[in-house]
């Protein structure tokens, strides 16, 4: 009996060591030269141009955990003013270009939550230049050259930089000129950096620095150091930032009449990774959301915070881990914030510390919040406090939430978060409370994760977002990808799945959710998925279904990610130009919902496309009448140049829309037409729009707006 109980516990010894132990890396180093001579830009030259460089290779291919099947040599070398990359790929399929302007995605993984957002052939650059806890830095581009920049510095960074593309035969050349000046943190010595290429046709992701178990290409626990030389970087402050705007809009009496306005933002730095910033009278018109909202979309809306008074400082807030969170709360979500008046704002990073507070003061509220976090040189830890205080005519609403997240950089994962509601909202003390706890298990072809939650039924700041209040339980989610080999028609076959459990304070359970999914993706990208699930959630003291429970999707020009769900299923992400086909039935509220997604998008040259949808829902009522509605849209976008792009949006919705929440707010017919043009020079934006694809019909309004940016450049 002893020797089993010793057996037992030598096992989970093992296992426990096994799990936590640091796995053998390739975390590479090399030295960045000094250029004596300037390098050529041009894509086409010669590498004999490039002597001066260092040659790094991309050897490891991250989702499929093997060694790269097509060679990448990188190029990395400095004059002190930029960083200069090249990238020379060669490729054993055609290579893929869709994008033509820049700055329309986000690529990299770590900014899209383990998902790439590049429908093309591409590949970036990492930077970390003060470690883990400090700012991080992305630098994309595609084969054209054409590019795409992000930083957790801001959401809306966007500065200038220039970039290079051309494909041939067997591959493709990308070349980049990343200016240091537009990098807070910059300094002489170690930085934290990693290159990466993204394989469109296959889904491959090949790293030059990596540990064999990793799942993120992005990720900095795994990144290679970069020694920049004491002579090539200036440690001085950042340029400050001013940009004023003017915007004049022409509209009818109905749509507020005709108006102009004036306004700005500010931005001051403190240090090399700290700032004030302010605005003055800013506009919020979605003028600068019309290249990605003019495609209008029946469902409603989740608006991303694009104000740059909030983008700003974005990253320090609501960094608190969520599993299974069909449930979501936070206490703070500024698209709930109206536009103030005026802001002011500091954020910075000191070490492995960083801050972040703003004051919003708007007509009659004010809203002000508040953030101090740590991350462990070593990015294993991370915690946070954040406290948020809204106060308008008759409410007063204090919110303080703090949380804990770890990562063993191998397979485990585990995060902890509390939060309190009090004010003048908030009835019963003991109910204005949430906690919420999880762990997860990552690999590249498998994932398990599980929370409990409890939300009070008084939990709901002013300033936050609570989806649902009154609830306490458990929840988890798995999925798990087969890979097939290069010869095999199929690409990958995946399992998926979702459960979870809550019961309210008075009626038992106030919501219950369950998901199966199947996935077949073959290497010609079509992706076949089947489901079944239910979603129960109580409204007052009845418990409704408010999701069907059975049905398919059948998409064709899929993506080829091997991720085996972010969320419950397996997932590929999409091409430039998928067609989709999806059926959804089952019980919705009191009757039977049959669900109909029709969608494509036909590239028309090389620079445009076409999208069209043809949609509806019938909800089969017994005693009631059926609620029928229909969705029709078709929107054109042209990329003129890398810097200007038109959109043409169209959409009509004709009929009544499901109970409860579903098909949006229209009933009867709503027609909307919207138009956009945006051109980005070298120190202003220009951006003209008719019409607002967020409205269920047209607004008679025509919008030009007028943005200057003195000093750095737009969000840096």
């Amino acid at each position: 009996m002893r020797s089993t109980v010793f057996r037992r516990a030598g096992l989970i010894l093992y296992i426990a060591i096994y799990l936590c132990a640091t796995t053998s890396a390739s975390t590479l180093r090399t030295d960045v030269p000094k250029l004596k001579a300037n390098v050529t830009l041009d894509p086409s030259a010669s590498t004999k141009a490039w002597d001066e460089s260092v040659s790094l290779p991309l050897t490891w291919d991250v989702p499929h955990q093997r060694p790269a099947a097509d060679a990448t040599q990188v190029h990395v070398a400095t004059d002190g003013k930029f960083l200069y990359v090249r990238f020379d790929a060669t490729q054993h399929t055609p290579v893929v270009i869709s994008q033509q302007s820049d700055d329309l995605v986000t690529g990299g993984s770590t900014s899209n939550g383990g998902s790439i957002s590049w429908s093309d052939d591409a590949v970036w650059v990492d930077l970390w230049p003060t470690g883990a806890g400090g700012f991080q830095y992305q630098f994309e581009a595609n084969a054209s050259g054409s590019h795409n920049e992000a930083s957790t510095e801001n959401t809306a960074f966007a500065p200038r930089w220039e970039s290079h593309g051309t494909a041939y035969d067997g591959g493709y050349t990308v070349t980049m000129a990343i200016p240091l000046g537009v990098i807070h943190g910059q300094h002489s010595g170690a930085w934290r950096a990693q290159f990466i290429r993204y394989v469109r046709s296959t889904g491959a992701v090949y790293v030059w620095s990596y540990d064999s178990l990793q799942t993120l290409p992005d990720d900095v626990a795994r990144a290679g150091v970069l020694t920049m030389p004491a002579s090539s970087v200036a440690q001085a402050r950042p340029a400050p930032r001013i940009a004023p705007y003017a915007l004049g809009s022409v509209a009818s009496s109905a749509a507020g009449g005709s108006t102009s306005r004036v306004g700005a933002d500010v931005s001051i730095p403190i240090t090399q990774t700290s700032a004030f910033f302010s605005t003055f009278h800013p506009d919020y018109s979605n003028v600068e959301l019309d290249q990605q909202t003019i495609a209008p979309t029946v469902v409603q809306r989740v608006y991303s915070e694009v104000r740059p008074f909030f983008t700003q400082a974005a990253q320090f807030y609501d960094t608190f881990g969520c599993n299974v969170c069909l449930d979501f709360h936070t206490t703070l979500y500024t698209p709930a914030i109206p536009t103030p008046s005026q802001g002011y704002a500091f954020e910075g990073k000191q070490g492995d510390f960083g801050v972040a507070a703003f004051d919003a003061i708007g007509v009659q509220r004010n809203d002000s919040a508040a953030a101090v976090d740590y991350t462990s040189s070593d990015s294993q830890w991370h915690s946070e406090f954040q406290h948020v205080t809204a106060d308008l005519p008759g409410v007063i609403d204090d919110s303080n939430e703090i949380g804990l997240n770890w990562n063993s950089l191998k397979y485990l994962n585990g995060y902890v978060r509390y939060a309190t509601d009090a004010g003048t909202n908030v009835l019963n003390p003991s109910q204005s409370s949430s906690i919420d706890a999880g762990f997860g298990w990552q690999s590249p072809t498998f994932n398990f994760n599980a929370a409990i939650k409890k939300v009070g039924e008084d939990f709901n700041p002013v300033d936050g977002y609570d989806a649902h209040p009154d609830i306490a339980g458990y929840g988890f989610y798995a999925g798990k990808i087969w890979l097939f080999s290069g010869s095999d028609k199929l690409e990958a076959i995946g399992i998926g799945g979702l459960l979870d459990r809550y019961q309210g304070t008075l009626y038992g359970q106030s919501q219950s959710d369950q998901i199966l999914s199947l996935d077949v993706l073959t290497k010609s990208a079509w992706d076949f998925q089947l489901y079944t699930g239910s979603d129960y959630w109580r409204f007052g003291e009845t418990l409704t279904p408010v999701s069907q429970n059975a049905g398919f999707s059948l998409m064709y020009h899929s993506g080829l990610q091997e991720n085996p769900g972010s969320f419950c299923c397996p997932n590929h992400g999409s091409s430039a130009y998928p067609t989709w086909l999806y059926y959804n039935t089952g019980r919705f509220g009191d009757g039977r919902l049959d669900t109909w997604l029709r969608t494509t998008t036909i590239r028309v040259g090389n620079r445009g496309a076409v999208s069209l949808a043809v949609d509806d829902t019938a909800q089969w009522m017994p005693t009631t009448p059926n609620n029928i509605q229909w969705f029709e849209s078709a929107a054109y976008s042209y990329q003129i140049s890398r810097d200007s792009s038109l959109a043409i949006g169209l959409r009509r919705v004709d009929g009544t829309p499901p109970v409860p929440n579903g098909g949006g707010n229209c009933i009867g017919k709503c027609s909307n037409i919207s138009v956009a043009y945006h051109i980005r020079m070298k120190k202003a934006e220009i951006y003209a729009a008719y019409g607002d694809p967020n409205t269920l019909v047209t607004v008679p309004q025509a919008i030009v707006k007028f943005i200057f940016y003195a000093g750095s450049g737009k969000g840096a």
